[in-house]
């Protein structure tokens, strides 16, 4: 019993020890200037990782580095290893459905197309290539959105993105996310143009749904509630992590002065 114990001791401990994204000494520069330098970091199935720091500090160009999305003129360094593949130097038309994370943007509006109807767009999630959702796509679509905050499913379906409100323009990316293959979900700030109680509903409805599904999620964010509630937390600042650990304890523990000040405001809060 014993030795059968210290087996499957050992046999989850070599499943969840290989890390579904790892960054390592990952640097980013453009011809002028050094955007970010020697971030590390590391993301398990089923986790969820907020990356936060100052406005500009190049959050979303790690997010862009991450998911192959950087212009060709930028300059990688280190490495990216994504479901056990090295794709720091691969654009996204170059990588493989394996090495592609599913993507939320903080413009929904943009992020849609303005010419397709929802049905459409989240057909193209489920099955590349069609316009439609047979019976059954439907049904799990229907209740994904249901999950997502839609009273009536149903009716949203042949609408147009212009025609929703911008938190159900979120919700609708969310969707398409979660209904992709990929296990690994970035939003990209999606709730930076949301009044505040849309962004808490996005927020934990992101949460739920990267953990029911059994997928991880890597949140660039500027909310300290939103990156209190993800697993763990990378502390952006000066261009280089000053902080990596839970949530408490990275703002708590950090001593650059940027944790300091999250440490007052979450004490006050």
């Amino acid at each position: 019993m014993v030795l059968l114990l210290c087996y499957i001791i050992t046999l989850r401990t070599a499943v969840n020890v290989q890390p579904i994204l790892s960054v390592d000494h990952l640097t980013v520069a453009d011809s002028q200037r050094v955007l970010f330098q020697d971030i590390s970091f590391e993301l398990y199935q089923g986790e969820i990782v907020a990356i936060m720091g100052p406005s500009g500090i190049g959050k979303s160009m790690l997010s862009k580095a991450i998911a192959g999305f950087l212009p060709q003129d930028i300059a990688v360094t280190g490495s990216i290893i994504f479901n056990n593949d090295s794709v720091a130097d691969k654009p996204i038309l170059q990588r493989s459905a394996s090495q592609r994370p599913a993507v939320i943007f903080q413009d929904a509006l943009q992020a849609l197309n303005p010419l397709a109807r929802i049905e459409q767009q989240l057909a193209l999630a489920v099955t590349s290539g069609q316009s439609r959702l047979n019976q059954a796509n439907k049904s799990h679509v229907t209740q994904l959105l249901s999950q997502l905050g839609f009273s009536d499913p149903s009716a949203i379906l042949p609408l147009y993105p212009s025609q929703l409100s911008g938190g159900q323009r979120q919700r609708i990316c969310i969707a398409m996310a979660l209904l992709g293959q990929a296990n690994l979900l970035i939003a990209d700030e999606p709730t930076s143009a949301l009044d505040p109680v849309t962004e808490t509903e996005i927020l934990s409805l992101f949460n739920h749904n990267v953990k029911s599904q059994h997928k991880s999620g890597l949140l660039i964010t500027h909310d300290l509630h939103a990156a209190m509630a993800c697993d763990k937390l990378v502390v952006i600042a000066d261009g280089s992590v000053v902080a990596y650990g839970t949530p408490e304890h990275a703002i708590t523990q950090g001593q650059h002065p940027y944790c300091q000040q999250l440490a007052e405001l979450l004490a006050s809060v």
